[in-house]
């Protein structure tokens, strides 16, 4: 039998009991679909997998998206990702490692970004590199109404890299260049399952409100910022080796801390899943 056991955090779910294999059942995937809306966050306890069954697990999430960075994807499984970020002797790891340090969501240099993310450890180092994961819903319906008010409705430009961004992002080719040109995204993006409202942010890729001087949209931006940051919407997850842990990209950043020993292999598989355009 398969359980979704709520973690006691401001998101997250577990689920127990769940045979991998069948998680492309409809009923099966019908939980995990409804889990993900209701909890933004799900853990699935397991062993580590082939790309081919990563792959073949996220479809009961919705359908794999290629992601953009050609050299990170699997040669014989494109749709999932190899993502690693061992720590090297000169304190570095892959430069996205680094970016993802800081809180983001993944895809929203798209016009329509992924709806959810899925990450499956398959290497995982002996202590350190916990993931954390913030409610933005959470967060929005606790800006003061006066601010929530202010900026419903408001647009906002994000890109591929933004001088707001602490650290630079990984070098595009020109074909992914020419694929990743600036979009525009409300700042309060409203759940398409749950009609929730939530504040969709992302450091790493939002450049500036649209209709503002660039000095009242950084102030207004960091002003938002200051809340996500707020530990109550906050939880982490602890890695074990064979964890899925999927997030609604829609509801939610995160972000990794590079705290673990050097030299000890972090490797996941990740894969993207295609999603709807905010509104």
């Amino acid at each position: 039998m398969t359980d979704v056991i709520p973690l006691k955090a401001p998101l997250g779910a577990r689920i127990e009991g769940l045979d991998r294999s069948r998680a492309g059942d409809a009923q099966t995937a019908a939980l995990l679909a409804r889990a993900l809306a209701e909890h933004l966050l799900v853990v699935i306890p397991g062993e580590p997998m082939a790309p081919e069954e990563t792959r073949a697990f996220s479809r009961a999430f919705g359908e794999p998206q290629r992601q953009l960075l050609r050299y990170k994807r699997s040669g014989a499984v494109p749709d999932v990702s190899i993502m690693v970020s061992t720590l090297m002797a000169d304190g570095t790891t892959d430069k996205t490692a680094i970016r993802a340090e800081d809180w983001h969501t993944d895809d929203s240099y798209f016009a329509v970004p992924a709806k959810a993310t899925l990450l499956h450890s398959i290497e995982i180092p002996s202590r350190g590199g916990a993931t954390w994961f913030c409610n933005m819903h959470s967060v929005f319906e606790a800006l003061p109404e006066a601010t929530r008010k202010r900026i419903d409705g408001m647009r906002a430009i994000h890109g591929y890299d933004t001088p707001r961004a602490r650290n630079r992002p990984s070098a595009r080719t020109p074909e992914e260049i020419a694929e990743t040109p600036d979009v525009e995204h409300p700042l309060v993006r409203t759940h398409p399952e749950t009609g929730r409202k939530s504040l969709y942010l992302n450091p790493n890729r939002l450049d500036r409100i649209v209709g503002l001087e660039r000095a009242e949209s950084d102030a207004l931006l960091d002003e938002l910022a200051e809340e996500a940051r707020k530990p109550q919407h906050h939880h982490g997850h602890v890695w074990n080796r064979g964890d899925i842990v999927v997030w609604d990209n829609r509801a939610t950043m995160h972000r990794v801390v590079i705290d673990y020993p050097e030299g000890e292999p972090r490797i996941m598989h990740r894969v993207l899943i295609e999603g709807d355009r905010p509104y």
